[in-house]
C-alpha cells in the first residue's frame, strides 16, 4: 500500500523545506520521468479508478498499476504494483507476481489499450529520517496532459517508507502548516484527464 502526501508547491518551497529539515538533495539522484497512461476504449480502468502506466525512469522502463485511491488533506493511499517492463504486455504478464489482480491483468491482455494521458517531469528526491520513520521527499516539476491539452505542474510529494506511521503523518502535517503548503487532492493522472474536458 502506497501512502504519500502531495502538495502544490514552488521550487523555493522545497528548498525551504529541505533547509528546515537539514536535508541536502543530491543532484545525482535526480530522475527523468516520462509516463504514458492507458485505458480500454470503453474506459474500463477510469470507471474503476485504476491507473495503468508505462514509465521511463532514466534508463529503466517500469509498468505500474494503481488501485482504489483515497485522499484526505493531501494524503493519498492506494494499492500500487509495479515491475520492470519494456512493454504493456510484458508488464501485465508480470504484475500478478507483484500482487496485482491476476484476473484483471489477464482481461487487459485480451483487449486493445489506448494512451489516454502523458506526464513528463523531473523528480528530485531526498531521504527523510526523523522520529522513528523513514520517508522520501520529492520535488516533481514538469508537464501533464491529455491527448488535446497539457499544462505545467510543480508539486512536493512525501512518501512513507517505513517506521512510525503516526509520526510520519504528524511530521508531514507540521511541515505543511509551517510552509503553508496547499494539499493536492488529485493524482497526476486525474489532473491530466481533466484537461480533456477543457
Amino acid at each position: 500500500m502506497e501512502q504519500e502526501f502531495k502538495w502544490r508547491a514552488r521550487p523555493e518551497q522545497f528548498e525551504t523545506l529541505c533547509d528546515g529539515l537539514k536535508l541536502v538533495p543530491n543532484a545525482q539522484a535526480t530522475i527523468q520521468m516520462d509516463a504514458t497512461y492507458y485505458d480500454t476504449p470503453d474506459s474500463l480502468l477510469r470507471a474503476h479508478k485504476i491507473g495503468l502506466r508505462l514509465r521511463r525512469e532514466n534508463v529503466q522502463s517500469v509498468c505500474c498499476m494503481k488501485l482504489r485511491n483515497t485522499e484526505q488533506n493531501g494524503l493519498h493511499v492506494h494499492a500500487e504494483y509495479e515491475c520492470a517492463a519494456d512493454t504493456l504486455a510484458q508488464g501485465l504478464r508480470d504484475l500478478p507476481a507483484q500482487g496485482a489482480p491476476a484476473d484483471l491483468c489477464a482481461q487487459l491482455m485480451q483487449v486493445p489499450l489506448i494512451p489516454i494521458a502523458h506526464v513528463q517531469f523531473v523528480r528530485q528526491p531526498v531521504l527523510w529520517i526523523q522520529d522513528g520513520f523513514t520517508a522520501e521527499l520529492s520535488l516533481d516539476t514538469g508537464t501533464l496532459g491529455s491527448q488535446t491539452n497539457q499544462t505545467d505542474f510543480c508539486e512536493i510529494e512525501c512518501e512513507y517508507k517505513s517506521g512510525d506511521y503516526t509520526a510520519f503523518q504528524s511530521a508531514c502535517q507540521t511541515q505543511a502548516a509551517r510552509l503553508a503548503l496547499t494539499p493536492e487532492p488529485l493524482s497526476k493522472l486525474a489532473r491530466a484527464l481533466s484537461l480533456s474536458k477543457v
